[in-house]
This record gives C-alpha cells, structure tokens and sequence, in this order.
C-alpha cells in the first residue's frame, strides 16, 4: 500500500506536509504509511480515499498484508464476541 499512498501523492503534487496538515497527522505518520511501517486507521482510510479520489476498497485491494490483518481483527471480533454469550462451565 505504501507505494500506492505515495504514487497517489505525487500525482496529486502534494509534499508530505500538505498532506500531513490537510488530514490532521504528523509529517511521520504520511512517512510511515508510505514506507509500510504502519498503516492508517479507518478514519485516515476514509479521508485518504477522499482527497486521492479514490476508494477505501481500492487502496486496501493494493496490499494483502492489510488485508490479512482486517480479516484476523475481524475474527478476533467474532470470538470474543461468542465468548461473551457462551457462559463458563467450571
């Protein structure tokens, strides 16, 4: 994805700061996401998808590894979530 979220920004002729000022985040945190040592929350997603015109869909398509993670919070949910409506058996 960090390819993708810097490809996107330069094609919109914009520096890390502008970005960075427009989305509220620190210049770090563009650099971070673009260099794959984190990832935006959903909230960032959102507003990335705006200002690069694109989907949120689009942009977590381009990496299998955000991917990966989505899918194993998203389990994660689901069991704790059954475990808080099956009651223990001691």
């Amino acid at each position: 994805m960090g390819d993708r979220l810097h490809r996107l920004r330069e094609e919109k002729n914009m520096s890390r700061e502008e970005l960075a000022q427009q989305m509220n985040v620190s210049r770090q945190a563009i650099y971070k996401w673009e260099n794959n040592k984190g990832y935006p929350d959903i909230q960032n997603l959102l507003k990335l998808s705006e200002i690069y015109e694109t989907t949120i869909d689009d942009l977590i398509k381009s990496d299998p590894t955000l991917q990966n993670k989505i899918n194993i919070d998203e389990d994660e949910k689901k069991t704790m979530m059954l475990k808080s409506y099956i009651p223990a058996f001691i």
